[in-house]
């Protein structure tokens, strides 16, 4: 008997730890969607995209992290213009 009672002890602990998990998790989701959805909104508002990153990172800055990864490797260096294509291939 006392087997049995520590198996379902020990289920019931790990149960617990799942579901406070999930909790934890569903809190920073929401969170989240809170903070996305304000930057939409001050997108649509006219709010510069500069700004509203910013503004983004300072609520939780990892959420965009790889949007903004991306873009800094895709923008050029500051100071350099591209070449355009005509003037290149001439």
């Amino acid at each position: 008997m006392t087997e049995r009672h520590e198996l379902e002890a020990s289920l019931l602990a790990e149960i617990s730890r799942r579901g406070k998990e999930i909790s934890e998790t569903q809190h920073e989701l929401a969170r989240q969607q809170r903070v996305l959805s304000r930057a939409a909104t001050l997108l649509r508002l006219g709010k510069g995209a500069p700004t509203v990153l910013a503004e983004i990172r300072e609520e939780c800055p990892d959420l965009l992290q790889e949007y903004c990864d991306l873009h800094l490797t895709l923008a050029p260096p500051p100071g350099l213009r591209p070449v355009p294509r005509a003037a290149a291939s001439a």
